[in-house]
């Protein structure tokens, strides 16, 4: 932690404030001679007991609001973290050892990085860092994707990529087949199956359901208004007009896919190329120097804001309601 960062904690005896409040606000009983008070009765003199439960519990509320408040500042002026190790999720410890000790890193913080893209989390909470700190994402392929360009930090920062073959997924792809040539689309998906190694296993269905993926639609007539799919393949196109729209797409086909390998190697693409966004790229290994004129993000969301807010809300909601208990005394 940054001698800065310990500095901004001078900043407690704020809380001297709300003592020296709760202090002044005392109610006193004045007493003071009046011409007419020999007609008056006499009577005992009335005190006040200022320490009650209440005041001690609203300046204790109110001094941790302001302890908040200062934790909450200092996490935003201050960069207080050194030298890290940044590991992604799911990356081998054994590895991760062997990394850090090549690197010469073994005093240096670890940090255990969120799910998703690991350099964009950099970006967004680059702020927290010393401007002389140095990093070491230690990270499995596919936690940290190819950028179109290399980013900028102004840390250096050393990226080791743990490249880890993944298995195949073998999904389920549901299809509604309607044509009169329903067994030559039958054995055009069978193809695509063992040209794929097993990975896709397509199942017929003769009806549509919420599990439904493409609906062949090989008829010049219209489809029953109820059958609903994302992706329809139409050889009369015209018969489809009312499908297309933001919830499905209609995509034309060829009958002689049934019959050229070309033809049907070529609508299998378009539909892969239609049903799934491409896959992303892992980024290699890679060293990073820090970029001249780049600058953090001045108001990240920091490591201490997620439990704070809440904390905060909390502690304000209190003594809104001690203190309007207070004024009712």
């Amino acid at each position: 932690m940054s001698s800065a960062f310990v500095a901004w904690w001078w900043a407690l005896p704020v809380l001297l404030l709300p003592i020296w409040w709760h202090r002044e606000k005392r109610q006193r009983l004045k007493a003071e001679l009046l011409a007419t008070a020999r007609f008056l009765p006499k009577a005992p003199p009335q005190q006040q007991r200022v320490w009650v439960w209440v005041e001690r519990l609203l300046l204790l509320i109110r001094c941790l609001l302001l302890i908040g408040v200062i934790a909450w500042l200092a996490e935003v002026a201050f960069a207080w973290r050194g030298d890290t190790v940044l590991v992604t999720r799911g990356t081998d410890s054994a590895w991760v050892e062997a990394q850090i000790k090549e690197a010469g890193m073994q005093d240096a913080r670890r940090l255990e990085l969120p799910e998703g893209d690991a350099l964009a989390w950099l970006a967004a909470h680059e702020r927290e860092w010393q401007a002389e700190a140095r990093w070491l994402l230690l990270a499995r392929g596919d936690a940290v994707p190819m950028a179109i360009e290399a980013p900028k930090f102004a840390h250096p920062l050393a990226l080791r990529v743990q490249l880890v073959p993944l298995p195949a997924e073998k999904r389920e792809r549901r299809i509604v087949i309607a044509s009169e040539r329903a067994a030559e689309w039958r054995a055009l998906f069978k193809a695509y199956e063992s040209a794929g190694q097993g990975r896709d296993r397509y199942l017929i269905d003769e009806a549509p359901n919420e599990r439904t993926e493409l609906i062949v639609w090989d008829k010049p007539e219209a489809p029953d208004a109820r059958w609903q799919a994302p992706l329809w393949w139409a050889t009369e196109r015209s018969a489809l007009k009312t499908k297309e729209g933001a919830r499905a797409a209609v995509l034309a086909v060829d009958a002689a896919a049934l019959q050229d390998i070309t033809a049907a190697r070529s609508l299998y693409q378009r539909w892969q190329a239609l049903a799934h966004a491409p896959e992303a790229y892992a980024a290699p290994t890679m060293t990073l120097a820090a970029a001249a004129g780049a600058t953090p993000a001045l108001l990240p969301i920091g490591a201490l804001h997620a439990w704070l807010a809440p904390l905060l809300a909390l502690l304000f909601a209190l003594e809104r309601g001690l203190a309007h208990v207070r004024r009712r005394r």
